[in-house]
C-alpha cells in the first residue's frame, strides 16, 4: 500500500512542472488570454472577483493580477485611463476594449481582447447576460457601444504565443 501512495504522489508532483513550463513559455499577453478564458462560464456578480461571480472590471483586475501582479483600478471608467491608447485596427490579444451605454458619459463596460481573425476582434468579458463569455466587436450591440482600447502590457503576443494560448485556453 505504501508503494501505491508513493507512486501517486510522485506522479502528481512530476506532472505539475510540465503544465507550468508550457505556460511559462507564453508571453504575458498570451497568458492574459489563457487565464481569462479559464473564467468562462463564471456567473455575473456585481462587485465580484472570484469563481463565485465577477463583474467586468473584476475579471480584468483578477486576470491582470494573476498574470502580471498588476493592481488595477476597480471600475471600467478608471481602467479606461490606464496604459496606452490603441487604435482599433492595431488591437492585439490582451488589450482592453471599453464600452459605454448610449446615454452615459462614463465608460460602463470593459473586456479583454482574446483573438483577431480575418478582421474580427473577439473579447472576453463578464456580462449581465450570461456571465463570463466571449463576444465579437462585430456584434451590433458591442459595435454601437465601443469607445476605445488600451494596452497595459508593453509587448503583444507573437503568432506562436497566440496559437499556444488558443490551444491551452479552450
Amino acid at each position: 500500500m505504501r508503494w501505491l501512495i508513493g507512486s501517486v504522489v510522485v506522479f502528481v508532483v512530476g506532472c505539475a512542472p510540465q503544465a507550468s513550463s508550457r505556460s511559462a513559455k507564453l508571453s504575458p499577453s498570451a497568458r492574459i488570454v489563457q487565464v481569462a478564458k479559464r473564467y468562462t462560464g463564471v456567473p455575473y456578480r456585481w462587485g465580484g472577483m472570484d469563481q463565485q461571480g465577477m463583474d467586468c472590471s473584476g475579471l480584468v483586475c483578477r486576470v491582470y493580477w494573476e498574470v502580471a501582479q498588476m493592481r488595477l483600478p476597480r471600475t471600467a471608467d478608471a481602467l479606461a485611463e490606464m496604459g496606452k491608447a490603441v487604435p482599433k485596427s492595431q488591437l492585439h490579444p490582451g488589450d482592453l476594449v471599453f464600452f459605454r451605454e448610449p446615454k452615459s458619459r462614463k465608460i460602463t463596460h470593459v473586456g479583454i481582447v482574446t483573438e483577431i481573425s480575418a478582421g474580427e476582434v473577439r473579447f472576453i468579458h463578464a456580462s449581465t447576460r450570461g456571465g463570463v463569455r466571449e463576444d465579437s466587436l462585430d456584434d451590433p450591440h458591442w459595435r454601437n457601444r465601443y469607445v476605445r482600447a488600451r494596452r497595459l502590457l508593453s509587448s503583444p503576443p507573437s503568432k506562436e504565443d497566440q496559437k499556444r494560448s488558443d490551444r491551452s485556453g479552450r
